[in-house]
């Protein structure tokens, strides 16, 4: 992998909440938590098997970041 892919798959954050440890009722699925930091700001996702059940997402100037560009040498 590429320097560029890395640090573009640094930007991803997953976790996975298994129902079946904590809940009484087995019959649930568990959920994947998607982070992701993209140009504009974060997203984040709630998945369920492999369907997306809620998503959500804050720009960064609205959580008061200012985001700089990095220059290539």
């Amino acid at each position: 992998m590429s320097n560029t892919t890395d640090k573009m798959l640094d930007r991803y954050v997953y976790l996975h909440i298994d129902y079946n440890d904590w809940s009484a009722e087995k019959e649930e699925k568990g959920m994947t938590i998607h982070v992701k930091l993209d140009d504009e700001g974060v997203v984040v996702d709630a998945w369920q098997e492999d369907e997306v059940i809620a998503t959500t997402c804050k720009t960064y100037n609205d959580m008061g970041i200012e985001v700089k560009e990095i220059e290539d040498e």
